[in-house]
């Protein structure tokens, strides 16, 4: 009769060589520090994966271990795992999950399948990143409500981005244009939303005259952009990218990202907090729900001109009419 341990470490090479199809050694080696002999002797069963090995392993490539302890616990895994990170100080545990999900978003766009799904309520990460002032008013509502800053002291001006974010997030961008399909369905209210929090920013005096300016200018920008993807419907790289508009709302938003070897779904939460899960099973309930709201939305993309146009003049006239422009001294 088996042991639990070897039953554990069997179905995690197991786990491994379904996410590794292909040079699964060669590629462990570059994870572990570990010669390839001592690979072929683990894959082979002779010896056992230490748990720091199976840590490192599950958390580069995207590996649920109690999803793999299960079999020892009267209770399911649980899918989804809160991911809530301080956005007021970058630390070296957050830029190593960066670059794990950036390894994973890359060796999804590997394959020929590779999709990434969004239904959002606000800008998507892969938009807001191209206008960093916009993202950093998604930083400064989260700091507003969890940062250790008290109210009174917090500025719109002191929300900086360091070196280190910026090249992992440019890095982010590159790999997320690799996905082969990529498409968003934004709830219809996305963009009146973002603008009613700069102007609550403002109004309580955290968002300066000046800096309503520059952001009224990156506010058109950002239409300016989503209105180029809407056209070509594609990224600089050629891949494909389609663009729905939710006759619903939502009350978060939802992305899952797949391929052959990998399965990703997250649910924002707390702004910029994401509920992520590793497991087939959540993927395959995101991704029918996700896909479910194609029937409730319009497409804005490609050959759809009409729709095209009557949505971006609409957000044209939601930003001329609501976003505060006044002549307040500050």
């Amino acid at each position: 009769m088996y042991s639990k341990e070897k039953i554990l470490q069997e179905k995690f090479t197991s786990l491994l060589r379904e996410r590794i199809p292909r040079h699964l050694t060669n590629t462990l080696m570059e994870i572990l520090p570990l010669e390839k002999e001592a690979i072929y002797r683990r894959l082979r069963g002779e010896v056992a994966f230490s748990f720091v090995e199976m840590a490192t392993l599950s958390t580069y490539l995207g590996i649920s271990l109690d999803n793999i302890a299960n079999y020892a616990s009267p209770y399911h895994s649980q899918w989804y795992h809160l991911h809530l990170r301080d956005y007021c100080e970058y630390k070296p545990m957050d830029l190593s999950m960066d670059h794990n999900y950036i390894r994973a978003i890359n060796r999804a766009a590997d394959d020929s399948n590779s999709e990434f799904g969004i239904a959002a309520n606000t800008i998507p990460l892969h938009i807001s990143l191209l206008h960093l002032p916009i993202y950093r008013v998604y930083l400064l509502k989260w700091m507003y409500q969890f940062g250790k800053t008290p109210k009174d002291k917090l500025s719109y001006a002191n929300i900086l981005l360091s070196e280190a974010e910026k090249k992992i997030y440019q890095q982010y961008i590159e790999a997320i244009k690799r996905i082969r399909y990529t498409f968003f369905i934004w709830d219809k209210s996305f963009f009146a939303s973002l603008i009613n929090d700069i102007n609550y920013f403002y109004n309580i005096r955290i968002i300066s005259r000046k800096e309503m300016n520059m952001l009224w200018q990156e506010l058109i920008r950002l239409l300016n952009t989503l209105e180029y993807y809407a056209d070509h419907g594609e990224f600089d790289t050629g891949n494909k990218i389609e663009i729905y508009v939710s006759n619903l709302n939502f009350d978060t938003s939802y992305t899952y990202l797949s391929s052959d070897n990998l399965f990703i779904s997250m649910n924002n939460v707390y702004s910029l907090g994401t509920f992520i899960s590793q497991e087939k099973g959540a993927y395959e309930d995101m991704k029918k729900w996700i896909q479910g709201l194609k029937k409730s939305s319009t497409l804005i993309s490609g050959a759809a001109q009409y729709e095209k146009i009557i949505f971006f003049e609409k957000q044209k006239k939601i930003l001329d009419n609501h976003f505060i422009m006044d002549k307040r001294s500050d």
